[in-house]
């Protein structure tokens, strides 16, 4: 305890620096501005500035290796894109500004608790009041920031329409509908009028798009500049800028639509989930003062591991259901270039390379060939050696988790035995002040009894009742009063004797840890699985842009790739590749990207534009392209409503699972058992 009472401290004044130096820094910031102002040239060096940046960037990529962290960080990031517009660099600051504000405060909040009562339970809800109050942060501060920036931006395109329509002029719209833009929307909307009005508008346009909360925004943002250095094509089906707003609207209501949707099916489950958690304490209370014999059971190793059980399947339930819930766009797919913390284990740690043996397969093998295989389909960037590094340290882990909770329920089922004072009553009934005089005496004799005869090494349940006959200064054993006090005294004794580390629980230890070795592997096959779904809607969003792009006659099959390179993520790495190797040979360069990726809807395209290279034209390659785009629509609309049904399905099951274990483990099964086996000991007494 008084360990992590001083790593607590630590983190709270970490923090308590952070937020001095953040303040610090606030107040040079507007000194400089004043000095400029006012004509005067600063000469401090903003030294400590600097530093902080530094360490922001670093903990910044830090952050986002640690899962939960991760998860924190990209939703904050999110609210901030959202709000203002900032450079890659000034945006990972803001983010690591707010996260050590958020620490600060909850490092300070979880020392005062522990410094005025002492318990380890404090510190666990401290832990799960920060847990909570990130995903109330996602809901409140982002997932309704994004529902309304997109009803705003389907009211900004129309707007843009309208005034299009009026002046022909898409700069000139643009501007005009700004003033009716919303709050977000508004900020978004000004930044892409400054890139229209840009020297290089190219390059204002690329910073934008690492920036931009929604790919709809990207592609806004590039096709009004397009059109104007460009200009507008006409056509029979009429305006190819329309035409594209059009096709955006039509994306945004699905999305939209679909959000709502899912919002509907899945409103209180996150509620249900959780409750288990607040409600256990009272639960536990109500049952002990109604039948007190329950405290045997509450106390009692089993009741330790109900307890766990319980609270574990309730975090659980509530994070499943809030990935259930997202339905954020993942700008940070897994693909990144950057040294992963498994390889830096294998470069630091020299043993690692020997104990992750057994969990990866052996070369050249059929098993080996298989996770090559998976992990390409879920386009993670990590290699062999770091799932097995993954699965040596999660195998650990568990194993370290489970034999040290079995360790330490014996423990605590020992010291209730022996300190312990409850009630064998089995309806409540007012305790008097004489009554719990009596059950302290009671413990107390019992627990000297047993003191006396693990010192003596008894062993036999014949040896213990004769010892325990002989401590009380009787040897009439068919006594009533005296068989209850031997029957007390065995049963303690009994569990005394066996509180330590069974067989069978290291076994379960091992198989759980066999079991747990296998998370790496699942989550790829679940990746995978998503991937097939982010695929074919990034194929979709692909149809859109050259539904767009091919109106307009200077368009090439190098701008169109650069396009999808533009507004691509799963498919980015091998259409980068595509566009290197374009100047060597536009037909090579087209086939290698049609050999390296396997989504057939994907390969059509580059086909068509492999096509478009040498003989036909771009226009004439994807003259069907709006019966594909109408089928595609049409599919989505189906797969959002089954995907619909089904998370709503798993979310009612996930959400209620904590509240029956908690009835049924916690509550109901516990009684039942235990009133069993008080009606079978009134039957004996009564026979």
């Amino acid at each position: 305890m008084n360990k992590l009472l001083v790593l607590i401290s630590v983190f709270s004044f970490l923090g308590f620096l952070a937020i001095v130096l953040i303040t610090v820094l606030s107040a040079r910031k507007k000194l400089k501005l004043q000095s400029k102002l006012l004509g005067v040239s600063s000469t401090t060096k903003t030294k400590w500035s600097n530093k902080f940046n530094d360490f922001a960037q670093r903990w910044y990529n830090l952050l986002l290796r640690v899962p939960l962290l991760k998860t924190v960080v990209i939703r904050i990031r999110k609210r901030i894109e959202t709000l203002s517009i900032y450079d890659e660099y000034s945006l990972r600051r803001e983010v690591m500004k707010i996260i050590f504000m958020i620490f600060s405060v909850f490092a300070v909040v979880g020392v005062l608790l522990v410094a005025i009562r002492p318990n380890y339970l404090i510190v666990f809800w401290v832990f799960v009041g920060m847990f909570f109050t990130s995903g109330l942060m996602v809901d409140f501060f982002v997932y309704r920031v994004e529902a309304r920036l997109l009803k705003q931006l389907k009211e900004f395109n129309n707007r843009v329409r309208f005034f299009y329509q009026q002046t022909k002029m898409v700069d000139e719209s643009v501007f005009e509908s700004i003033s009716y833009a919303g709050p977000e929307m508004k900020i978004q909307a000004e930044r892409i009028y400054s890139i229209l009005s840009s020297l290089e508008p190219e390059i204002e346009l690329t910073k934008y798009e690492e920036v931009a909360p929604s790919r709809f925004l990207k592609v806004l943002a590039g096709l009004v500049l397009m059109v104007k250095e460009e200009g507008d094509v006409i056509s029979d089906k009429g305006s190819a800028f329309l035409a594209g707003l059009t096709a955006i609207n039509v994306e945004l209501n699905n999305d939209m639509l679909y959000r709502q949707k899912l919002e509907y099916r899945l409103r209180g489950l996150t509620a249900i989930a959780i409750a288990p958690i607040f409600l256990a304490l009272p639960i536990k209370m109500w049952a002990i003062n109604t039948f007190p014999i329950m405290a045997s059971f509450y106390e009692s190793r089993i009741g330790f591991i109900s307890e766990v059980f319980v609270y574990s399947v309730a975090v659980l339930a509530y994070i499943l259901i809030r990935k259930l819930r997202d339905v954020s766009e993942n700008k940070y797919y897994m693909n990144m270039q950057k040294e992963w913390w498994e390889k830096v284990l294998l470069k630091k740690v020299p043993l690692m390379k020997s104990l992750i043996t057994i969990f990866k397969p052996k070369h050249f093998s059929k098993r080996e060939y298989k996770w090559k295989k998976l992990i390409n389909a879920a386009n993670s960037p990590l290699v062999i050696d770091s799932i097995a590094v993954q699965r040596f340290l999660l195998s650990l882990s568990m194993l370290v988790i489970l034999i040290s909770g079995f360790i330490y329920s014996h423990y605590r089922e020992k010291h209730n035995v022996m300190y312990s004072i409850s009630s064998t009553a089995m309806f409540a009934g007012n305790t008097t002040t004489e009554e719990k005089s009596i059950l302290q005496k009671e413990t107390a004799f019992d627990r000297e009894l047993i003191i006396a005869m693990e010192s003596q090494k008894i062993t036999s349940k014949e040896d213990v009742g004769k010892f325990v006959l002989t401590s009380l200064g009787k040897s009439n054993a068919n006594d009533p009063e005296t068989k209850k006090v031997v029957d007390r005294v065995s049963t303690k004794f009994h569990t005394v004797t066996n509180a330590f580390l069974k067989w069978w629980e290291v076994l379960l230890a091992f198989i759980l840890m066999y079991i747990t070795s296998y998370v790496p592997i699942f989550i790829l096959m679940y990746q995978k699985a998503l991937r097939k779904k982010d695929m074919e809607n990034e194929v979709y969003q692909f149809l859109i842009l050259i539904g767009i792009l091919k109106e307009f006659e200077s368009m090439s099959v190098f701008k169109i790739l650069t396009w999808l390179d533009r507004f691509s993520i799963i498919f980015k790495a091998p259409i980068q590749e595509a566009i290197q190797n374009y100047d060597a040979g536009a037909e090579d360069a087209l086939q290698a990207l049609i050999e390296k990726v396997g989504f057939e809807p994907f390969k059509q395209i580059i086909e068509r534009l492999h096509l478009s290279v040498t003989r036909i034209s771009i226009k004439e390659s994807f003259d069907d392209i709006d019966i594909e785009r109408e089928y595609y629509i049409e599919q989505r609309r189906e797969s959002n409503e089954r995907s619909i049904d089904t998370r709503g399905l798993f979310a009612s099951l996930i959400s209620w699972t904590p509240v029956m274990a908690l009835i049924f483990l916690y509550l109901v099964i516990p009684l039942i058992y235990i009133s069993i086996n008080e009606s079978q000991d009134l039957i004996m007494q009564i026979q």
